[in-house]
């Protein structure tokens, strides 16, 4: 029996994984699967509570990791897990992880990404995006989440349930390209956010970036899609609308807060400015300038509350195309959903008006 049990246990040492590659590998396939499983029937798990279940051999694996000598492999390893711990938000993993990382490559240390958790979502700064700048930048990004609960009271927003929105935070030696919802990954919806200036965040750039309209913009696609992947059914107005009307509300607060006063896009993006374009313009889905003339005419019609109490009944509803989770709507289910809500004529009348 003796002989047996130490036969058992020489076999177990033998298949632990000691490599790096093999070490990484345990964290990065317990935390796909974690997240995986997650996807597949989120309930009301937070990512936070998630991120409490990763395996003890994850953990030792990852231990073993950190701990191990320097070779010609264990840099990209340690990238593997960098990336698995951001994908699960687990920053006290990223932070060690960085740290073995700065290390091995002192002189690319400030260079190394860094990760902010917040209770909505993670930033990722890369590039040589420093903490204070991510403090900064969180700061704006909470403002917009609360005011987008005070103006639309949107319920959900990552694309799995539960899992928190992502901004990838880079440095760029000049903006080319402006912030976008990549919705390409497969358990939470991410923002691609390109700075030039790391000092602190303001808008607009000197050279005319107006990175604050583009947080609220972008977050206008990250909650609603129109039509499907290879028809655009909004023309690209849903989130300029969403946008301009979050960065008016936010701007004319009188007791705004002091993140707020390094952001002026309020004088080239409102809805004062768009109802004024749109003032001759007949709402409809024909072209950009007609669904943005809709939307606005929703807006003062309805009110946005009652746009945004219709997405969340589509989403309890599961009335959406989803694509890679990502949510689709079409115009003709926010129509059901609107009158879904209101037996009052005059409402009932307006919405019949203005979607076909």
């Amino acid at each position: 029996m003796k002989t047996l049990l130490l036969s058992v246990g020489l076999i177990a040492l033998a298949a632990a994984p000691t490599k790096p590659p093999d070490l990484a590998k345990v964290y990065v396939e317990a935390v796909r699967e974690l997240n995986e499983k997650h996807a597949r029937a989120p309930g009301k798990e937070t990512e936070e509570e998630l991120a409490k279940k990763l395996p003890a051999a994850a953990t030792k694996a990852l231990e073993g990791l950190l701990a191990a000598k320097p070779s010609e492999d264990l840099g990209a390893a340690l990238r593997s897990v960098c990336d698995a711990a951001a994908d699960l938000d687990r920053p006290g993993d990223f932070n060690r992880i960085r740290a073995r990382l700065a290390e091995l490559e002192p002189a690319r240390a400030d260079q190394l990404d860094r990760l902010l958790s917040r209770p909505r979502f993670v930033l990722r700064g890369e590039n040589g995006v420093g903490e204070s700048y991510l403090e900064g930048f969180a700061r704006v990004f909470d403002g917009i989440l609360d005011a987008y609960d005070e103006v639309f009271g949107f319920e959900q927003w990552s694309k799995v349930p539960g899992k928190k929105l992502r901004v990838r935070v880079h440095r760029v030696d000049a903006i080319t390209a402006p912030p976008h919802f990549a919705p390409e990954f497969p358990y939470h919806s991410e923002i691609d956010f390109p700075v030039a200036d790391v000092g602190s965040f303001s808008s607009p750039t000197a050279d005319g970036k107006f990175l604050f309209y583009g947080l609220c913009h972008e977050l206008g696609h990250v909650i609603a899609m129109w039509g499907d992947p290879r028809r655009e059914a909004d023309h690209h107005a849903w989130a300029h609308y969403t946008g301009v009307a979050i960065v008016e509300h936010l701007s004319s607060q009188k007791d705004a807060p002091d993140w707020m006063k390094p952001l002026r896009d309020v004088q080239w993006r409102s809805l004062a400015k768009e109802r004024e374009a749109a003032k001759d313009v007949k709402p409809s889905l024909e072209k950009r300038e007609n669904v943005l003339a809709l939307l606005l005419a929703l807006h003062e019609r309805l009110g946005p509350r009652a746009i945004g109490e219709a997405l969340n009944r589509l989403d309890r509803e599961d009335r959406r195309l989803c694509v890679n989770r990502v949510r689709y709507y079409e115009f003709a289910d926010l129509k059901t959903a609107l009158l879904a809500a209101t037996k009052a004529k005059e409402r009932v009348a307006a919405i019949r008006e203005l979607l076909p």
